[in-house]
């Protein structure tokens, strides 16, 4: 399947066009011209609509047209994140919620039960997508997905290799990564040195790790400067399939990024062939012969072990009736007695066996610095994981209430998870604290 990967950004239209076959993928060609107005646009992609035909294409909208969130979630299932990330960001984003799409890139993947997983939630305004689908409508384009342009760094950031820097440019977005894995994704604002200064005190003051090194994938300039002035070493590169070098890493990176697509609920692709049809139907045919077999291999076994299971749960039950003599029978003794044992742990506390809500907050209230002023407008403790959202003066203060938290005897891990100028020269930040368990 060929693949076509179009930016339009800085008065310069590009493509890219990779060939996938299996696991493997080609560079097939490639293609930039300028352009100065939307009706020379427009004229230039009816001219190449042609010879595009069967392909499937990814556009791209510049990263600055976009918002993003980062969320830790205790889960990593694509449909839950789906569901959990409107109720994670709604509060935090500057449109309402009905007024953008969403779509994720999973960061860092927990594995095992509860474990943690970082997730890059990316908003576009409903608004900024349709005028972009209109766009390349009138050039008679009707692209299957619409990705942001850092989605596209992520998939060439995973294509390097984890020695060549922590940084990665490609145009205004950056990639920060730490021993080879995706940490962070920026748009900035242009290339000079302040923007850049910004994003990585932002990157050292979350991840704690200071770069060194950056590779620029194109011919960025400004950015080369800016990252020199700031006694970064440089390194220039040009990625590339199968040996043959790409002219533009954006519309490159859009081809090969596959788990973004903003062309969801009212903007979805509607165009499917003949032939993605029938490969679907044999795909749903397999599928239910699949299951038929497997339902009479599962009902054998039931069968087998049924009588197993009957002398278990008798059991289990005895065990709660002696455990709990007062207690009313129930058909599932063992979530009785899990939820007993939560019940317990809630009322002795997390911080030892008289500790309350209330004094966690103490404890909080106590780490922060008297000289600063910081306004809280959330405190949620669940279990050992305590969220706070505030407001400070200035990112220094933030810096200040983190590490007064740090040295509290209570807790073992104080992170900052997100911080932003909000209203009235505020800074809004959150941050997810991890409590002692008593011993």
């Amino acid at each position: 399947m060929k693949i076509l990967g179009l930016s339009l950004a800085r008065g310069r239209v590009t493509a890219t066009v990779v060939e996938r076959q299996f696991s493997k993928a080609e560079l097939v060609d490639t293609f930039t011209a300028p352009y100065s107005s939307d009706g020379e646009l427009a004229a230039l992609l009816r001219e190449k609509a042609k010879a595009w035909a069967g392909s499937r294409i990814v556009s791209v909208i510049p990263g600055h047209l976009c918002t993003q969130r980062t969320v830790t979630l205790p889960f990593s299932d694509r449909k839950k994140i789906e569901k959990a990330l409107p109720f994670e960001v709604e509060d935090t984003l500057p449109f309402e919620i009905d007024e953008v799409v969403m779509d994720h890139l999973v960061l860092e993947a927990g594995s095992g039960k509860g474990a943690e997983t970082t997730v890059l939630c990316l908003i576009v305004p409903k608004t900024v997508l349709r005028q972009h689908l209109e766009l390349l409508a009138s050039a008679g384009i009707d692209p299957q997905a619409v990705v942001p342009s850092f989605a596209g760094l992520a998939a060439l950031a995973r294509m390097m290799p984890a020695d060549a820097g922590s940084l990665l440019f490609s145009g205004s977005d950056v990639c920060f990564r730490s021993k080879g894995a995706i940490k962070a994704l920026r748009t900035l604002g242009d290339s000079s040195t302040g923007g850049i200064r910004h994003v990585l005190q932002s990157f050292a003051t979350e991840f704690k790790e200071t770069a060194e090194k950056a590779l620029v994938l194109g011919t960025d300039s400004a950015a080369q400067s800016g990252l020199s002035e700031l006694g970064i070493t440089v390194e220039q590169a040009a990625p590339g399939l199968g040996g043959k070098k790409a002219t533009d890493p954006v519309s490159l990176g859009a081809a090969l990024s596959g788990e973004v697509n903003f062309r969801q609920g009212e903007f979805a692709h509607r165009r499917i062939d003949e032939g993605a049809r029938r490969q679907r139907r044999s795909v749903i045919i397999a599928a239910a012969t699949v299951a038929v077999l497997l339902c009479v291999n599962i009902g054998v076994k039931y069968s087998i072990v049924q009588s197993g299971y009957g002398k278990l749960d008798r059991e289990i039950k005895d065990i709660y009736r002696q455990t709990f003599p007062d207690a009313k029978s129930s058909a599932d003794p063992l979530r009785q007695m899990r939820d007993k044992v939560a019940e317990a742990k809630k009322r002795i506390g997390v911080l030892g066996s008289s500790t309350s809500v209330l004094d966690v907050m103490k404890t909080v209230t106590d780490g922060i610095p008297k000289e600063i002023r910081v306004a809280f407008q959330e405190f949620n403790l669940d279990g050992d994981r305590l969220k706070l959202q505030g407001e400070a003066p200035s990112f220094e203060a933030v810096d200040k209430v983190k590490a007064e938290l740090q040295k509290s005897p209570f807790f073992e891990d104080v992170s900052v998870q997100d911080t932003r100028m909000g209203v009235a020269n505020k800074v809004k930040f959150r941050v997810d604290i991890k409590v002692k368990q008593a011993k």
